[in-house]
């Protein structure tokens, strides 16, 4: 790369790139390059990263767009994959990697693109992941989703492989419940509120704020 002053070695593969752009891009370069103890440094290894990974990072720093290799995501693709073969996929891996480089663009475009997954049978799988990668705008699209069909997702495959994850969100998805009742101004919420129970069914009493939500749906 023409005027290229660093070089990343990922797993043996070697990536140039421009040390100013990187920095103006990710706060995580930034920082790296204004507390380098050899400044003049040309070289850098990144353990944590695969190559290909890494080389759509890049594309994402200097072009702003996901590459071509990001796997098509429909309902149908995300309803047959398990969560373990989810976190494989490129698009997540990009995800995470949003997460750790404070690339908040990349992240909502990882985010948008994922959306196009989400389905009533998918919803578990992808609401963990999103928690895990702090991914805002996709967690609130399937606790919007899980809330809408909270009787279906519960008896779903993917929320009872993901069913101690969905439980570490339990006081999210009860709020979720309440306000999509209360905007609907259904006259069902006992119904979804015994649907819930199967949620907290074993989980003991469960924390304040989870009952402070269920007597203002009552």
């Amino acid at each position: 790369m023409e005027g290229s002053d660093v070089t990343f070695n990922i797993a043996g593969d070697k990536f140039q790139a421009h040390k100013l752009v990187l920095a103006a891009r990710s706060p995580f370069f930034k920082s790296k390059f204004s507390n380098e103890l050899e400044p003049n440094s040309t070289e850098v290894t990144i353990n944590d990263l695969e190559p290909k990974v890494f080389k759509a990072l890049l594309q994402f720093i200097y072009k702003d767009s996901l590459p071509e290799e990001v796997e098509p995501v429909t309902s149908q693709t995300s309803d047959l994959l398990n969560l373990p073969d989810i976190y494989e996929t490129l698009i997540v891996k990009l995800l995470a990697a949003a997460d750790k480089y404070y690339l908040n663009r990349l992240r909502l475009l990882c985010e948008s693109h994922i959306c196009k997954g989400v389905s009533v049978k998918s919803v578990a799988k992808i609401l963990a992941l999103a928690h895990i990668y702090k991914a805002t705008e996709l967690k609130s699209v399937c606790l919007k989703l899980t809330a809408e069909n909270l009787a279906a997702v519960l008896e779903t495959d993917g929320y009872q492989q993901q069913k101690d994850e969905c439980l570490s969100l339990q006081s999210e998805l009860l709020k979720a419940v309440a306000a999509f009742e209360e905007s609907s101004h259904s006259i069902g919420g006992a119904m979804s509120l015994s649907v819930w129970a199967q949620l907290s069914d074993g989980g003991g009493g469960g924390d304040t704020s989870s009952r402070h939500v269920r007597q203002r749906t009552t």
